[in-house]
């Protein structure tokens, strides 16, 4: 009887094995890691809720954009530790697609992506808080925001050491004359005003 019906049991492998493999792909299981709540790409991160307080109690939402764009000089000097830092954090977080040089040859490239030159006199005739303000908030296309990655302080540094990619860095000391901005632009999150 089994050499009678050979054809139909040969048949039968290939169905069950394709229902077999159907079934194993319909476990849970199989695309935990597909879905799950993460931050997808170019995706800001999630907004604090609304009264919540920070750990160090520093301010947790930041001011506009438009006050650090305004801002001419970087109010941290371009010493060798800011430097250094502002080197290590490119090299980190802007390396990828700006390239060592800064000029807009990093690795995503390969991907289709063209990254800005930063060396470009468009980028150079750039106020420091216009670069800040790209590091922290993001480009208006493809940039996403550093915010949650690079400090305040940090991307400062960063902003040192572009202009040293540049090859103008700012001066060791701040410049004489204040920003016209009266609050204090060396960090956004400055604390709140104490209670009176």
């Amino acid at each position: 009887m089994f050499l009678k019906n050979r054809k139909y049991y040969l048949l039968l492998i290939p169905v069950l094995s394709i229902v077999g493999t159907l079934k194993a792909f319909s476990f849970p299981w199989s695309f935990d890691m597909w879905i799950q709540p993460s931050i997808l790409p170019y995706e800001e991160p999630v907004i604090y809720p609304d009264l919540s307080v920070s750990t160090t109690g520093l301010r947790i939402k930041p001011l506009p954009r438009e006050d650090f764009e305004n801002i001419t000089i970087n109010p941290v000097p371009a010493t060798e530790e800011s430097l250094a830092n502002g080197e290590k954090l490119y090299n980190r977080y802007c390396f990828a697609c700006h390239g060592m040089e800064g000029l807009g040859d990093g690795p995503v490239i390969k991907r289709g992506f063209y990254p800005l030159n930063l060396t470009t006199p468009g980028v150079i005739a750039r106020t420091d808080g216009y670069i800040y303000a790209y590091i922290r908030y993001g480009g208006k296309v493809m940039m996403p925001s550093y915010r949650e990655s690079i400090t305040s302080e940090g991307a400062w540094d960063v902003v040192n050491y572009v202009r040293k990619l540049q090859g103008n860095p700012v001066k060791e000391t701040a410049a004489d004359e204040p920003p016209a901005n009266t609050e204090t632009p060396a960090t956004e999150d400055t604390e709140q005003e104490k209670a009176e």
